[in-house]
């Protein structure tokens, strides 16, 4: 496996690893929300399974 030697890299690619870097935060961190939102949520709206919703569970 290779090592990324960040000391021979450019500006511009360093910036790019960066941007990339950034984008794959805000997606885990978006996933992450998500994801507590639907435990948290979900369960108060959708008080029992079934395969329809009750009128009290429809928006």
């Amino acid at each position: 496996m290779d090592t990324l030697d960040a000391s021979k890299l450019s500006h511009t690619q360093k910036a790019e690893i960066m941007h990339h870097v950034q984008k794959e935060i805000a997606v885990a961190s978006t996933q992450q929300l998500l994801t507590k939102m639907s435990e948290k949520c979900f369960p108060k709206c959708v008080s029992r399974p079934g395969t329809t919703l009750y009128s009290s569970e429809q928006v």
